[in-house]
């Protein structure tokens, strides 16, 4: 394996390392990089690189919204807190 290949079998490794792919999958690519074709090899490195994008742009959507959720959620429990408060009030005034 020249370095090109060296690098580009590197590059696949540490994509399939984060990857979600079942290990059996995982490790047969791994233990057969030698055999396979490198047009597949670009396609596979294009395809792990995708996906990595594809999961960081789900889980950054999915961050900002879990945010919102609990800001709003913030602004729930002070609105509960602010009508309890003139619930009290209102009673206190009747009770004197």
């Amino acid at each position: 394996m020249n370095e090109a290949q060296q690098q580009l079998a590197d590059k696949i490794g540490e994509l399939l390392a984060q990857s979600p792919l079942d290990d059996e999958i995982k490790n047969r690519l791994l233990d057969k990089m030698e055999d396979i074709p490198e047009n597949l090899l670009f396609r596979l490195k294009d395809a792990l690189e995708k996906e990595k994008d594809d999961l960081e742009a789900v889980a950054f959507d999915i961050d900002i919204f879990l945010k919102d959720q609990d800001k709003d959620w913030q602004g729930v429990v002070q609105d509960q807190k602010n009508a309890a408060g003139e619930v009290v009030d209102k009673w206190v005034e009747k009770l004197k």
